[in-house]
């Protein structure tokens, strides 16, 4: 099954042979994806030593987030989501992030990534996919309405989504822009719907 990398999108898709997807597991994140083990890329010593998160309302899924590892091409961090008591640690939910300094000319440079990478997902998946939701708006983690998003969901036949978002922070919130890529499955999906908050 072929395989692309984000890093396509921006260094190398335009030397590969036309041809189109039909899994969301050909999407990857610094050679990861949906359904792989964490294994495969990182010790066991690395994934329990990277930050740690879980959800306030359930403990059934657990994020750890590697940032700023040397073997990361693309991205400045990267964050995975698997079952908490699963010894394989697959992956449910892969999160790449690359941050932006909070100036107009910066934000401007993460929207214009954006952009690119959208038009590659859409051109690479363009049989599979069955929605394409698009989104901007205010940021309910700002109460002053300053800091805004923009982003995109795409939703394939299978229930599974990737998502491109750009958060464009304000100064208040001393908080870094950000460009966030998603790859999530529609079991983890359902469970952040459903369970994941109180």
């Amino acid at each position: 099954m072929k395989k692309l990398s984000t890093y396509l999108f921006l260094i190398l898709f335009s030397f590969q042979t036309p041809s189109w997807a039909d899994d969301i597991r050909d999407f990857q994140i610094e050679g990861m994806t949906v359904g792989d083990s964490l294994l495969d890329y990182f010790t066991e010593d690395e994934i329990k030593n990277a930050l740690k998160n879980q959800y306030p309302n359930s403990k059934k899924y657990t994020v750890r987030l590697f940032d700023s590892l040397p073997k990361f091409e693309v991205y400045d961090g990267v964050q995975a989501t698997y079952k908490t008591n699963d010894k394989k640690y697959k992956i449910y939910g892969l999160e790449g992030v690359l941050w932006f300094d909070t100036t107009d000319n910066n934000i401007k440079n993460c929207y214009k990534k954006k952009d690119e990478i959208v038009k590659e997902i859409t051109e690479f998946f363009k049989d599979e996919l069955i929605t394409i939701n698009e989104d901007n708006d205010k940021h309910v983690a700002d109460e002053s309405g300053k800091s805004t998003y923009k982003s995109i969901d795409f939703w394939f036949n299978s229930g599974d989504k990737i998502g491109v978002l750009c958060n464009d922070w304000s100064e208040e919130m001393e908080l870094a822009d950000r460009l966030k890529v998603t790859i999530d499955l529609k079991e983890f999906l359902n469970w952040i719907d459903n369970e994941a908050y109180p």
